[in-house]
């Protein structure tokens, strides 16, 4: 190769070079534009859809995969829109469980504006409430009272119209050959509460026949804090044949849930008339296959909008109802379409 074809090609080679490097620095530069571009479109998104509300709420419950709570907080957070307030569910998503006392401190710490809270008569969660409510923080309780504290309103049901709705199926479903009579109660529901429900049922059923006061009416308390544990005791139940009950009332949705599945496992549907709690699909599924006679509903919508209506009211009044009673229904094979139908809506709407 020659000086000067030696030269001319070092030229093109730096010409190459040179270009390649000039093509390099505009991508990176167009990047540089086209990604700050893009960022400043995503803030810009974020501050759209960004909104400021005066209130905040905190919703705090022991079990939150229950659909009645889910219920109970979506109709809280639609009722809060109109207050310009908003309900956080604490604790949902944690990565782990937590006591419903470390959830109480956390909203406490947050000086939320509310607490809409599961009682308890557990004195560490009645101190709790006391130090929320001396904060300034309105705590209203929900299906179960701390009636030791100073809450100022509790939203729930009454146990004595409850016993009275439970006895009155009783009668509907009992027949010549019923004897036995089991009502599995809630073992976080305090004592008082159990005593009015059993008396309830006790009283409306021997109201309406005098016979009635010969039937074997007793009560069983079930560790509703543990599925387990409530599967465990229910199994025990079903399985002892010599006193297995003609009738079982449950009082909670879990106990519901193993109650059915129990008789279908060790094949004792149509011996044991089922009373269930609240409902969800497989509950409704049970009652259509009349595995359960029946199961009482409680509104959980209505439920979760007076909540937020009682903080709003205490906040504005200084002073609200010491109790807001909440509508029951009783579900049955002749309206259990009803709810399925609302149920599979709601499975189908994203």
């Amino acid at each position: 190769m020659t000086m000067k074809s030696f030269n001319k090609h070092k030229k093109v080679l730096t010409l190459v070079i040179c270009w390649s490097m000039t093509i390099i620095i505009l991508l990176t530069i167009f990047s540089i534009f086209y990604f700050r571009e893009k960022l400043l479109s995503m803030d810009a998104s974020n501050i759209t859809n960004y909104k400021r509300y005066d209130k905040h709420y905190a919703l705090i419950t022991s079990n939150m995969d229950l659909p009645f709570w889910e219920s109970v907080y979506e109709e809280a957070k639609i009722e809060a829109e109109k207050y310009n307030a908003y309900v956080e569910y604490v604790g949902k998503n944690l990565s782990g469980n937590y006591d419903v006392k470390v959830l109480l401190r956390i909203a406490i710490d947050c000086a939320v504006d509310g607490i809409i809270i599961e009682g308890s008569e557990d004195t560490e969660v009645t101190a709790l409430i006391d130090e929320a409510v001396q904060k300034g923080i309105v705590v209203i309780t929900v299906l179960r009272d701390s009636p030791k504290s100073e809450r100022q309103s509790f939203v729930g049901i009454n146990n004595y119209n409850l016993g009275q709705t439970y006895g009155q199926q009783v009668l509907k479903i009992k027949d010549k050959d019923t004897k036995r009579i089991l009502v599995l109660m809630d073992s976080s529901s305090s004592d008082a509460n159990k005593n009015i429900i059993y008396s309830s049922i006790k009283q409306t059923i021997q109201k309406e026949d005098a016979k009635n006061k010969r039937l074997d009416i007793q009560t069983v308390t079930v560790d509703n804090e543990n599925t387990f544990a409530s599967e465990e005791a229910i199994r025990d139940i079903i399985m002892d044949t010599k006193n297995l009950p003609d009738i079982m009332i449950c009082l909670s949705s879990i106990d519901t849930r193993c109650a059915y599945q129990a008789v279908v496992d060790h094949n004792k549907v149509g011996l044991v008339d089922i009373l269930g709690y609240y409902y969800s699909q497989d509950i409704l599924s049970a009652v259509q296959k009349e595995i359960i006679h029946s199961t009482i509903s409680i509104d959980a919508k209505q439920m979760g909008a007076l909540c937020v209506q009682a903080i709003n009211e205490y906040t504005r009044a200084g002073r609200v109802s010491d109790y807001l009673p909440v509508d029951t229904q009783v579900i049955t094979l002749e309206n259990v379409s009803h709810y399925l139908k609302d149920e599979n809506e709601k499975m189908i709407t994203p």
